[in-house]
């Protein structure tokens, strides 16, 4: 597991972002954004994804849904469980009507297709803190 501090703009709130990508292109890419912002990260991919999980609980948890080991489905139960409070956001390349049902059905707060740009990507996340989002937009 790997922290990165904010890099600038302190919160009210100590705000703790897990993103989980087996991509780790994708997986720095968003840690930059969400530290740019303030925001405190840990990172995962399908392989460790279940030991950070439950390493500690998280304010908002980012998962891809398609994973080796353990997808983002298992992923997503899994977090309800261990973090019962955060907000679940999904990015996935490969949106179904499937997927996104047994997403509301996990109460992920929203369904974000890649690609996507890292400001509408910044804007989903403070939409989701502020709990401002729909699934799907």
């Amino acid at each position: 597991m790997m922290k990165r501090k904010p890099a600038s703009r302190p919160r009210d709130k100590h705000i703790e972002v897990l993103v989980i990508d087996d991509e780790p292109g994708v997986r720095s890419v968003l840690t930059e954004a969400l530290a740019a912002d303030g925001y405190f990260v840990y990172l995962a991919d399908g392989t460790n994804a279940k030991e950070v999980l439950t390493a500690k609980q998280y304010d908002l948890i980012i998962t891809d849904l398609r994973m080796p080991v353990m997808d983002g489905l298992q992923t997503l139960a899994l977090a309800k469980e261990k973090s019962p409070e955060a907000k679940l956001i999904v990015i996935t390349g490969y949106p179904s009507e499937e997927t996104l049902q047994l997403c509301r059905e996990l109460g992920v707060a929203r369904y974000l297709v890649k690609p996507f740009s890292i400001r509408e990507f910044r804007q989903v996340v403070r939409n989701v803190l502020r709990g401002k989002s729909s699934i799907v937009q």
